[in-house]
């Protein structure tokens, strides 16, 4: 607990519902640890918004982008009241590379919404060959 505490004075921030954390195409900023509260990750489609994640307390996001130094891809936005450790891309680094147990959970992580994607693409590709309704031949 005291851990804890002491990462969230010298990393931590409170953001209120509706905190628009990053949005597509800024450059990285760093990457968020959840320590409480809710925080959806999206697309924008269009007009709309299709939710992609709901994270919560133990999750962290926005590492992609700053481990392959490229902009954002998709958007972050504060659900519920959070407090959020925001590690900075140096920091990020860093740790990274003195900490492998971390490396390998980010690892993990990226291989987890990978498969998550790729699931995502076979049910589009499912439903555009096979609209509702309308049976296989």
């Amino acid at each position: 607990m005291r851990e804890r505490t002491l990462l969230f004075k010298k990393f931590g921030q409170i953001f209120p519902p509706g905190t628009l954390l990053f949005e597509e195409g800024q450059d990285c900023s760093g990457m968020y640890i959840i320590q409480k509260g809710c925080v959806r990750l999206y697309k924008k489609v269009g007009p709309q918004e299709i939710t992609i994640d709901i994270l919560k307390e133990g999750d962290f996001f926005g590492e992609m982008a700053c481990l392959l130094g490229q902009c954002r891809s998709i958007n972050a936005v504060v659900e519920e009241e959070s407090q959020v450790l925001v590690v900075e891309p140096e920091v990020l680094e860093k740790l990274f590379r003195e900490k492998t147990g971390l490396g390998i959970k980010i690892l993990g992580n990226l291989a987890t919404r990978l498969r998550r994607a790729y699931d995502i693409i076979g049910r589009l590709a499912e439903e555009r060959d096979f609209p509702p309704g309308k049976e296989p031949l």
